[in-house]
């Protein structure tokens, strides 16, 4: 076959994504598990290899830039209002959540490498480090879908925003417990990480709406919110800050600032909000790896599943401290399941460090299998939560 190029690949994976998105919305399933199960068979593995894909060789900057237009889109969802009113069970949930999939991945797999005789507690405590974070894509993907609206929406929504700043924060903690490294270095780094973000994302939030107040013409607004918004995602990314928390400071600070007009720089790119979710779940998928699988099946399968349950449980529990309604707590932790970006990221930050010379590769192959496996299993709980709490418009079987 002769040489195509990257945009024959692109639109190779958005024609078939497609149309395995509307094959499997047919049945009642949400369109994201169609996107990702068709990049899946255009993986190396598979059709990839047989049709010369080079997908992995220019789809980063893609799949960040699909990644930041969804994390602003997801700050800008979230209001000062609604963080005065719910501040308290945003917070107990993330906690919960964010802990509870930490603990129970950490303890599992302790179980599991000594049932085997590896005893690698240093392995158990690296991949746990990595397993709180959560993927916003997939829920607002499934949010989008079915034009979601209600209590759990609105929590959901101000959860994943804290998540990963706090995955950021255990992240750096473990690191100093597993490599014995300076306190305080480990410290600044999440500070920067953090920090840094939220700071240039605020201020990049506010000159966007200081701006936004000069456009007229409605056609103007969508290359200005992406030109600030790339510039964010790259200064952060060349600064070492977080370029997910720096997107989600950006949306929030310019719906801030905006105030009654923020709707104007967020229309233009909720209108493009599915060809992203398109973009960026059949790229994800086509980094399939079957590999992974059978190198380390008792570990993806046990860091799956205890970090689903630590999830589900630990964001009950903190719902319902924060005082959550029963439906919002008995349902939250099921649109929590996705994993992508910020735990791939982790996982090689922790493989180049020197400490993790030996077992690096292992806990990135493993984070890359379980982020796979989430991100198809991840929109289907995400709609089953949607459906049962009667917030996905036309559901029949709200639970009450």
């Amino acid at each position: 076959m002769p040489e195509t190029g990257p945009l024959f690949d692109i639109g190779l994976l958005l024609a078939f994504g497609m149309a395995a998105g509307l094959a499997v919305a047919r049945i009642g399933l949400p369109r994201v598990a169609g996107y990702v199960l068709a990049g899946v068979a255009f993986s190396p593995g598979l059709l990839g290899e047989t049709l010369g894909l080079e997908v992995a060789a220019w789809s980063p900057p893609l799949t960040d830039a699909a990644l930041g237009i969804i994390a602003y889109l997801v700050g800008g969802s979230i209001t000062t209002g609604q963080l005065r009113r719910m501040g308290r069970l945003i917070v107990t949930t993330t906690l919960g959540e964010g802990l509870g999939a930490v603990l129970l991945v950490g303890i599992t797999l302790s179980g599991l490498l000594w049932l085997t005789g590896a005893e690698s507690l240093s392995l158990a405590l690296a991949l746990a480090s990595v397993a709180g974070t959560t993927a916003p894509a997939a829920t607002v993907a499934v949010m989008h879908q079915y034009r979601a609206e209600g209590p759990l929406t609105r929590t959901l929504l101000g959860v994943v925003a804290l998540d990963d700043a706090l995955g950021i924060i255990v992240f750096s903690v473990a690191l100093v417990l597993l490599t014995g490294s300076s306190l305080v270095g480990a410290g600044e780094r999440a500070a920067l990480e953090i920090g840094g973000a939220l700071a240039l994302g605020g201020a990049g939030g506010w000159l966007l709406a200081r701006f936004g107040h000069f456009l007229r013409e409605d056609s103007l607004r969508l290359p200005v919110v992406l030109a600030t918004l790339l510039l964010a995602l790259g200064l952060a990314s060349a600064l070492g800050a977080s370029p997910l928390l720096a997107a989600l400071a950006l949306g929030f600070a310019a719906r801030h600032f905006q105030r009654s007009g923020g709707e104007r720089l967020f229309a233009p790119l909720e209108a493009m909000e599915e060809a992203v979710f398109l973009i960026f779940f059949t790229i994800a998928g086509s980094h399939f790896q079957p590999g992974v699988f059978a190198a380390h099946p008792e570990l993806v399968a046990g860091y799956v599943i205890a970090r689903l349950a630590g999830k589900t449980g630990g964001a009950a529990l903190g719902a319902h401290l924060g005082g959550a309604p029963p439906l919002v707590a008995r349902w939250i932790g099921l649109g929590l399941a996705p994993q992508a970006g910020v735990a791939v990221g982790l996982a090689l930050t922790l493989a180049e460090h020197p400490g993790f010379a030996e077992t690096g590769s292992i806990v990135v192959n493993v984070v890359l299998a379980a982020v796979l496996i989430n991100e198809i299993i991840g929109p289907l709980a995400a709609s089953l939560a949607l459906r049962r709490a009667g917030e996905a418009r036309g559901a029949p079987d709200r639970e009450e």
